[in-house]
């Protein structure tokens, strides 16, 4: 708020700002002035005062203690009324008893009376006559007067700050404006004119007046603008030139992302060619022992030494093998399936009805071979039922991209250690986090890592795109949110959150 009515109270132009500044400082200096001025006038006022009070001392205590020595009330009453007035509004003589023995002018509270709100009672002893106190003197005071003279000071103070304030902003406003601004606005509607020129050749040098400051700054803004035509032509050239320069890098960046997801769908068709190894190889050798079961088969019945046992054997070793190429064939099945699912997914990005832990499982099922080959652990801890309706292709990219950069990145190779991945329910939206334990991002290098082609393996097969793809996917499609926490040494953890239903979609 102070900064809103502080913006909404500042100058809006340079000729306001100089005003203020004239005002502000000789308000300062006025202020000043006026301030010594009145408190050298209300020190000299208090001299006065004082002075006064002295004066009426001497003059009313000895007369007052010789008449009330001899206790002449006439001659008391007259010294009493010889001082009225002016500052004294009223005098009473009260003994040592406390009696009031003459009074003149205003009755004091000490004779049953009030003062005024702008008086004061003032108290003196009666001077000693032979040894003995004969009693005090109340006086009412005013300083009334005292202080008309203080505010007539104060408004005249206040009237000559008026005054001078008017006076300056009458020579600022009209007389500065005249010899300064004028010629300011001049020399910028000739800038702005200069500055619209497409063509060096619309540049026109300013005239040049007198041999003043004005004449000065005209011919640096004439040097300017020949400059500035000249800059105009090459810079056009450059521009051109940076142009067709970015068009080529957007176009190899294009090039690299779309090599980038090419080599991650590579690397699932090499992870599932790597599992289908097993069933078919289990399969292969299996039909193989089930034509060795038929041979024999062929040749007890052909020689009538098949006997009820050995039939029985023989079926027995049948439906083993049959059972083995049944399980085998539905694990190839099942990769298969699961390829076509994420291949389909990777390539089309199409927004469908998926389970998230099914889904991350189908993916990571096709990148085990990797992990498979180094000391790495991989672990899943997916919570299941988590309903999405989302882009399970940039998904299983992101996972995959955030995968193998713990394995390439986070481990020396031969280092053993854990990835672990989960995903978890989190309201409407889903938690999914990779962690692994190995050397971590160093923290100059955490903030960058989000950012195209920045890799720490340049030249070691690394395109620096795998996590800023995994980052535009995040934050485009999908419409979430990922962040990373990294200790050296100790631990790096990948963590986003999605919303269960994608942006975009019909359900929102």
């Amino acid at each position: 708020m102070p900064h809103s009515l502080f913006d909404a109270l500042k100058p809006r132009s340079a000729r306001a700002t100089l005003a203020a500044i004239g005002l502000i400082a000789s308000s300062l200096l006025m202020g000043a002035l006026s301030a010594g001025s009145y408190f050298l006038t209300e020190q000299r006022l208090n001299d006065d005062k004082r002075a006064l009070w002295q004066q009426v001392r001497q003059h009313l205590g000895p007369p007052v203690g010789r008449a009330l020595w001899v206790y002449d009330l006439p001659g008391l009453d007259a010294v009493l009324r010889a001082e009225l007035g002016g500052s004294v509004l009223g005098l009473a003589v009260v003994d040592n008893l406390g009696a009031v023995v003459a009074q003149q002018g205003l009755v004091l509270p000490v004779g049953g009376g009030t003062v005024p709100v702008d008086a004061e009672v003032l108290v003196m002893d009666i001077p000693v006559v032979e040894k003995r106190h004969l009693g005090r003197i109340h006086v009412a005071w005013s300083d009334a007067n005292l202080r008309q003279t203080l505010r007539v000071t104060l408004w005249l103070a206040l009237a000559q700050l008026v005054a001078v304030n008017l006076v300056l902003l009458t020579v600022v406003w009209v007389g500065v404006d005249r010899l300064i601004f004028k010629r300011v606005y001049r020399l910028q509607r000739a800038l702005d004119l200069a500055a619209s020129r497409e063509d060096a050749s619309d540049i026109v040098a300013l005239p040049v007046s007198a041999a003043n400051e004005f004449s000065a700054i005209t011919r640096s803004i004439n040097t300017i603008t020949t400059r500035l035509g000249e800059e105009l032509d090459a810079g056009r050239e450059s521009e051109e030139e940076a142009r067709m320069a970015l068009a080529n890098m957007q176009s190899a960046q294009e090039g690299l992302v779309q090599a980038e997801k090419m080599a991650s769908l590579g690397r699932l068709v090499a992870g599932v060619a790597h599992e289908l190894n097993t069933p078919i190889g289990n399969i292969v050798m299996v039909a193989s022992a089930q034509q060795e079961v038929a041979r024999e088969l062929v040749q007890a019945a052909a020689s009538g030494s098949l006997t009820r046992t050995a039939l029985a054997a023989m079926v027995d070793r049948i439906g083993e093998g049959a059972g083995l190429m049944l399980v085998s064939s539905r694990r190839a099945a099942d990769l298969i399936q699961n390829f076509k699912q994420v291949a389909v997914d990777q390539t089309t990005d199409q927004l469908r009805d998926f389970d998230l832990a099914r889904q991350m499982a189908e993916v990571l099922s096709v990148i085990t071979h990797v992990v498979a080959k180094t000391p790495i652990h991989l672990v899943q801890q997916l919570e299941p039922g988590i309903s999405m309706h989302s882009y399970p292709g940039p998904l299983g990219q992101v996972l995959t991209n955030l995968v193998m950069n713990a394995v390439n990145h986070g481990f020396n190779g031969t280092q053993p250690g854990t990835i672990t991945v989960t995903c978890a329910r989190e309201g409407e939206r889903a938690c999914i986090t990779v962690t692994d334990d190995g050397i971590g991002i160093s923290p100059e290098n955490i903030g960058k890592i989000f950012d195209p082609f920045f890799t720490t393996k340049l030249g070691q097969g690394g395109t620096g795109l795998g996590l800023h793809i995994s980052h535009n996917m995040v934050y485009g499609p999908l419409g979430g949110r990922m962040t990373v926490q990294s200790t050296p040494g100790v631990a790096t953890t990948f963590t986003v959150r999605l919303p269960c239903v994608a942006p975009g979609s019909d359900r929102n």
